[in-house]
């Protein structure tokens, strides 16, 4: 194999990737970390603040789910267990939000 080592020698050194990101229609070259990071929660999710990146604030869960409480007309529960109601009575327990 004559050459083979001469030619390994000279050889090219590999090209390093450069991570690009959009943002808010620009483009932003950025570490490693930051672009992993980018990806996992989606380049929608982050803005350009004082020409840095930084995540947009997310609103919390608006969703309220309905409470069992006293009420004027409710249930009457087999040894409180919400999932056994026996019978509608004054005062009993009711589904409210």
């Amino acid at each position: 194999m004559p050459g083979f080592f001469e030619a390994f020698k000279n050889f090219p050194e590999p090209k390093k990737v450069v991570s690009k990101v959009t943002i808010d229609g620009r483009v932003f070259e950025v570490s490693a970390e930051l672009f992993k990071q980018i990806q996992k929660h989606g380049e929608q999710e982050y803005t350009v603040k004082n020409d840095k990146i930084v995540m947009k604030p997310r609103s919390p869960a608006r969703s309220k789910h309905p409470v069992l409480a006293k009420g004027e007309n409710g249930h009457n529960l087999l040894d409180g267990n919400m999932f056994w109601p026996t019978d509608k009575v004054d005062g009993g327990y009711e589904w409210t939000k």
